[in-house]
């Protein structure tokens, strides 16, 4: 299986934008935008990096039969339901799905909508894209992470990762991918709630002790529960993961203080809630997880209007 055909995302947000502007720099009239009717109407009028960017957009009620080889998804956790429901008609059989989400959730939520589909395991990492309403701004792509979930699935990755690579795409092909998503969840965990907390970026992250401090007290709980799952995280990975913190060299915030300054949506339920699950059902104290858990998820509330 060869990746000539028609090329599709969805979710033209952080991850998506970047990935999206390369995609179609290079592939032109194979790149596709997926979309509902109103999101496809906010498409149509988008700048990136100051240039505007018009690929072709189709929704499910244009009555387009396109075979698509293969779709990024690259909307939040929390949009997976109205996801599918947008590009089901466009999965074909032969149709590979390749999830962007944070953490490990999205990849059995397609493995159960879509059984009869590849589903690719990988994540992205370190874009720092910015958005102001129709108007997209990133320095940094960020790099993108894919690999096999089982040997007969080695050629997909294979195949996509030459598809990104031939796009200019910064990408790595991992051999243990599982390994790799855990420990981008730890940075998720160990990074979001905090800064989305107390505002900081990574900048500022790098300078202040006392979110060093918790940081690695977060960590340290992470790998606690990640053994539960039989990944096992080494102390190199920890000093990589807060090196990523404090080497940052470039004004940044993570994902789900853009949320907060938004006032949307965050994905607070499926990186630390997730953790916290683990850590119930496996008798396991995670006191500081929880606690930024718990502070997120009611900031969350009150800026949503759930408490009134």
């Amino acid at each position: 299986m060869s990746i000539n055909g028609y090329i599709g995302l969805i979710g033209l947000g952080a991850i998506g934008s970047p990935l999206a502007n390369l995609l179609y720099e290079k592939y032109r009239d194979r790149f596709v935008l997926l979309a509902n009717d109103e999101i496809a109407e906010k498409l149509k009028n988008v700048y990136i990096n100051g240039k505007i960017f018009n690929p072709r957009i189709i929704t499910p009620f244009d009555n387009i039969n396109i075979s698509f080889d293969i779709i990024f998804i690259c909307v939040k956790n929390y949009s997976l339901k109205n996801c599918v429901d947008t590009i089901f008609s466009f999965v074909k059989p032969n149709t590979l799905l390749f999830p962007l989400q944070n953490g490990v959730y999205s990849y059995n939520f397609f493995r159960e909508k879509f059984p009869n589909n590849i589903i690719l395991e990988g994540f992205a990492q370190g874009p720092n894209t910015r958005i102001f309403k129709n108007n997209i701004v990133y320095q940094n792509p960020g790099e993108y992470y894919l690999g096999k979930n089982n040997e007969n699935y080695k050629h997909y990755a294979y195949e996509t990762y030459k598809l990104l690579k031939n796009a200019n795409i910064p990408c790595h092909l991992e051999d243990d991918i599982r390994h790799s998503i855990w420990k981008k969840m730890m940075l998720n965990v160990a990074g979001n709630a905090l800064t989305a907390l107390t505002g900081l970026d990574y900048v500022m992250f790098n300078k202040s002790t006392e979110a060093k401090d918790i940081c690695n007290k977060i960590m340290s709980e992470f790998v606690l529960i990640a053994k539960t799952q039989e990944i096992t995280i080494t102390d190199e990975d920890i000093q990589e993961v807060f090196n990523y913190f404090i080497k940052y060299d470039k004004s940044k915030l993570t994902s789900m203080l853009e949320d907060v300054l938004n006032n949307r949506e965050t994905e607070n339920e499926y990186i630390a809630g997730y953790i916290n699950k683990l850590a119930v059902d496996n008798d396991i104290e995670v006191p500081y997880i929880n606690t930024l858990y718990q502070l997120m998820k009611i900031k969350e509330d009150v800026y949503l209007g759930h408490l009134n």
